[in-house]
């Protein structure tokens, strides 16, 4: 599972452009599980440090790094 800084590493290279399954792609984390993680579950715990955004565009769910 990637880390704090390989996660906002991988969505600030790709100019805020990314989706869950992009992540999970980037990482080769297959069906975006590892036993008892998620990368929802990650994503929320980068959301709750208020270090991401989620918004939703479509029906995708975009990550975006809080810029300070």
């Amino acid at each position: 599972m990637p880390n704090k800084k390989e996660l906002i590493g991988v969505i600030d290279r790709k100019n805020n452009l990314v989706n869950f399954s992009m992540i999970a792609q980037q990482f080769g984390i297959k069906n975006m599980a590892i036993p008892d993680v998620t990368i929802p579950d990650v994503i929320s715990s980068l959301e709750k440090k208020k270090l991401v955004a989620v918004r939703n565009f479509g029906s995708s769910k975009i990550v975006m790094v809080k810029k300070k």
